[in-house]
């Protein structure tokens, strides 16, 4: 994938912006490693303000690689390991009454191959053996943030501070909600274009409490994009490589690493979506050209925006992203 010039493209975007109903949006641009444009398009509100560069959206899923990659970091740091059981390396009483809770390990969890539902209280229940087969589980990535704040003795969002918004500059982006973020925040909109989701608070209850490894990441599609330019520097190749290798067929055309997205006919694309809502986004990444777009939007429409800008601003041609498409319409 190679990204394309972006001079005659701004007006286009808008336009796919206006056709889609999608209220706010941010994109940025990697080309060789370099984050080379961002921008921000539409509203933030029902007064009209519109989206600014320090505008915050809920990133959803895409907070799942930034966690990957921060889990891989201290896992190194600490030398734990990907292979052995979550419950052997930290003391904590089992979510799941299931047997096969116990054989969860680290690898399993980034990979989606826990078996653990996507969210449940606990007990939580588990579908299939640990590393037998694909089902897309935030408890996991939940399971394997208290195993690192356990083993570590600090907070996710200290974790994620140092290892990644610290490094790559990262100066807007949260992992928990304050009311710093709630001034910064935009709203999310429906497919209607209603308001759906405001923030006054940080979310502590429920099955899926802040901050959350599976989806509490706050930004703006620069800053994200900062992030895939640190992913993509020579000197964290090591824990990218681990990330890209294939773990397990999610399905006949997508494949899944540690925590990144895959596909059986483009061996250098890495990519990830996020659905919340009010919010969708995505980005894709080569990592042979390391080129890569980053669109976040505040709407629940975002999703055909995001695949617009991508073809827009790419070469990766309609099959693949019809692919993507077709994965995450059944994916969560």
């Amino acid at each position: 994938m190679q990204i394309q010039s972006d001079t005659f493209f701004e007006d286009t975007v808008r336009t796919a912006m206006e056709r889609l109903h999608v209220p706010g949006a941010s994109y940025a641009l990697v080309r060789q490693g370099r984050l080379v444009l961002s921008r921000c398009s539409g509203v933030q509100d029902t007064f009209l303000t519109p989206v600014q560069a320090d505008t915050l959206f809920e990133c959803a899923s895409l907070t799942k690689v930034l966690f990957a990659f921060t889990a891989l970091t201290v896992m190194d740091r600490l030398h734990l390991s990907l292979d052995i059981p979550v419950i052997q390396q930290v003391p904590f009483s089992p979510w799941s009454d299931d047997p096969h809770f116990p054989e969860i390990t680290p690898r399993h969890c980034l990979s989606h191959t826990s078996g653990m539902e996507n969210w449940h209280a606990k007990p939580i229940p588990m579908h299939f053996t640990p590393g037998s087969a694909y089902s897309y589980s935030g408890e996991g990535y939940y399971l394997l943030q208290t195993m690192l704040e356990i083993a570590s003795g600090l907070p996710l969002d200290q974790l994620v501070k140092e290892v990644c918004f610290q490094p790559f500059h990262m100066d807007n982006a949260r992992i928990v909600w304050t009311p710093e973020v709630g001034k910064r925040f935009s709203l999310g909109f429906d497919k209607d274009g209603m308001v759906c989701k405001t923030r006054n608070a940080r979310r502590t209850t429920w099955n899926a409490p802040e901050p959350n490894a599976a989806w509490s990441l706050y930004s703006g599609a620069a800053d994200y994009a900062r992030f895939l330019c640190g992913l993509l520097a020579p000197e964290q190749l090591p824990i990218l490589e681990k990330m890209h290798t294939c773990q397990i067929h999610a399905d006949q055309n997508i494949r899944w690493g540690l925590g990144l997205g895959l596909h059986a006919a483009s061996e250098d694309l890495i990519w990830h979506w996020g659905d919340n809502s009010g919010f969708q986004s995505l980005f894709l990444c080569d990592t042979r050209t390391k080129d890569a777009v980053v669109v976040i939007t505040n709407s629940s429409r975002g999703l055909p925006f995001c695949y617009a800008v991508c073809d827009i601003f790419t070469d990766i041609g309609p099959e693949v992203l019809e692919d993507i498409a077709s994965f995450i319409a059944g994916a969560e």
